[in-house]
């Protein structure tokens, strides 16, 4: 769990209307660290529908659409048919994806940082350590967009 980030989230008000534009980019720069992990050709174009509504091309419409879609893709996923040991990296990058679309911050980012994590290699998981670079880059991240508002 990245307490730091949680804080972060509290203290600005992350979750409230009036930030949604900020949390929704959050969400997506989460989503786009571990894009390169997805599988499922239904959540790479659910990906490119939320670049869509980010970059302002996607009308809200469609992208309510994809927001009610998504989590029907990731609970389908069964991982990864690589023999490397890392498919719950795919699940959890789909799981990041789905979160992110429906604008949970947290969840978007903690899914975020296992799927990377996992990535190095199974045993990684169960250490703390191995999630420290990815939580510093998303607390980092969140500030740099709280800047930029």
């Amino acid at each position: 769990m990245n307490s730091e980030l949680r804080a972060l989230v509290d203290k600005v008000g992350l979750n409230t209307p009036e930030m949604e534009r900020v949390r929704f980019e959050f969400c997506f720069a989460c989503a786009s660290r571990i894009n390169h992990l997805l599988e499922l050709d239904e959540a790479l174009a659910a990906y490119q529908d939320f670049k869509s509504y980010i970059d302002g091309t996607l009308n809200k419409i469609k992208f309510e659409q994809c927001q009610r879609s998504i989590f029907a893709v990731a609970n389908k996923h069964q991982g990864s048919k690589s023999l490397d040991g890392t498919k719950h990296s795919a699940v959890s990058a789909t799981y990041a994806l789905a979160n992110a679309i429906s604008g949970n911050a947290v969840a978007a980012a903690e899914y975020a940082a296992y799927s990377s994590t996992y990535g190095y290699g199974g045993y990684a998981v169960s250490d703390l350590e191995s999630y420290q670079e990815e939580y510093s880059a998303q607390v980092a991240l969140l500030k740099e967009l709280l800047e930029k508002k």
